[in-house]
């Protein structure tokens, strides 16, 4: 071998080098996730029962929203609240919302490019509008993943990466959610005693830690598993154990081995993302600003109908986001999709604390259909949309089908004619 041949790669040779053997070990990493199983969606004989149960959930926390409403005064109708309107509160409360859009939709596009090498916004955004819309219509939003999964499995995506791309999403946000709520909450422990109801106050805050403690665990498991792995094996082995014999566990082994998957996985997707630095922040950066956007979205909608005095600011915006944390975790453990029917109640009861009653009943309703009923929407149209193309392509598929089996014979026909043909030149 000559002196050249044995010497290092220098420079930008170097550079390209060290960034070709990342891929290999990105690789390696994603094979742990293979274990996640990738299955097509079982389609239920009654689903439709649970979209109408849905709907009239919906239907029952608007109803229940606006007599707490009228309770609290006497409330404007639509027409006065429009017309009492700042819009340009309202224009602002658009880029919100496409703030919180774009940024859970930069979340799988920064991880799909740290795993493939490649942006794919296309796939990105839906996968991001999949996981929203299935969160939302089921309980404690356990069928987004799945999905998620599927869909990227069905796009060509190995099952690594389809895992990968989704659990590490799922990891992120979850430790970022969990941190910033529990910031706010504590930052704002008196903010539900401008309710004036102690009942209202204390059922609030009682519910809403717990709802955090409940969110938090997860992520206390993966910290205490990653600084005490020994402790905390013993300790989670104690907990299923003593499940175990209260008959809530019905499987001691599989819910340890499912418990030690969740903290692997946790790893393998860390592994990943440490793997690209710039990659990693940016997954960061797009999950607090999701959560924070999500948060201070309702103050900008109250602004928008004029629920909140002229002069609110930064302390009334930190106030809003405050009790739309304290809201949101204290319907935690409610199994309805979305949280729907004691979200709307709960929510409006407390930012009463801080608007006044007029418009209070609308402005909780634009939110509401912001966050929440708009992917309802946007799946149900989707649904119908494939419903219809599967129908027009299988139609085009048979035509197509009738056309090919209609050749041989017409090939047959014509070759039948041709002797005779063949006969009447040869006689003459």
């Amino acid at each position: 071998m000559s002196q050249h041949e044995s010497e290092e790669p220098v420079g930008k040779a170097a550079e390209k080098t060290k960034k070709r053997s990342k891929k290999p070990e990105i690789d390696d990493v994603l094979k742990n996730f293979e274990g996640t199983p990738v299955e097509a969606p079982k389609k239920k004989r009654f689903g439709w029962v649970g979209t109408v149960l849905l709907l009239a959930v919906i239907a029952v926390g608007i109803y229940l929203m606006f007599s707490i409403v009228g309770d609290m005064g006497e409330a404007k109708t639509l027409g006065e609240v429009i017309a009492n309107s700042d819009w340009r509160f309202f224009l602002i409360t658009i880029a919100v919302l496409l703030g919180i859009l774009i940024f859970d939709w930069g979340k799988y596009a920064v991880i799909m490019r740290t795993t493939t090498g490649k942006f794919n916004l296309r796939t990105s955004l839906k996968v991001s509008l999949l996981g929203k819309f299935y969160d939302n219509v089921t309980p404690f939003a356990a069928g987004g993943q799945p999905m998620q999964i599927y869909y990227l499995h069905k796009k060509g995506y190995s099952g690594g990466i389809s895992s990968a791309v989704v659990l590490i999403r799922y990891f992120a946000h979850m430790f970022c959610w969990t941190l910033i709520c529990l910031l706010l909450m504590a930052l704002n422990t008196g903010v539900l005693t401008r309710l004036g109801d102690p009942v209202w106050e204390h059922t609030i805050i009682i519910a809403a830690w717990i709802g955090l403690f409940v969110n938090m665990l997860l992520p206390a498991m993966v910290v205490l598993f990653a600084i005490f792995p020994k402790f905390a094996r013993a300790l989670t082995s104690f907990v299923v154990t003593c499940g175990s014999k209260l008959r809530i566990v019905k499987d001691k082994e599989k819910t340890m081995m499912k418990a030690e998957k969740v903290v692997s996985d946790f790893r393998n997707g860390f592994k990943v993302m440490s793997r690209s630095p710039l990659g990693f922040i940016g997954l960061i950066i797009c999950c607090v600003g999701d959560v924070l956007l999500t948060y201070a979205l309702p103050f900008f909608v109250l602004k928008t109908f004029s629920a909140l005095p002229e002069d609110s600011g930064f302390a009334m915006l930190f106030s809003v986001m405050a009790l739309n944390v304290y809201a949101a975790q204290s319907v935690t453990v409610v199994p309805s999709p979305g949280n729907s029917g004691a979200m709307e109640v709960v929510v409006v009861k407390a930012f009463s604390a801080v608007a006044g009653a007029a418009a209070l009943g609308w402005a909780v309703l634009t939110w509401r259909f912001g966050v929440y009923y708009i992917y309802i929407l946007i799946g149900i149209g989707l649904t119908i949309f494939e419903f219809i193309r599967n129908i027009v392509r299988a139609r085009r598929a048979a035509k197509a089908e009738k056309a090919v089996s209609a050749e041989p014979a017409e090939v047959a026909a014509g070759t039948a004619e041709e002797p005779p043909e063949k006969e009447n030149i040869v006689t003459e």
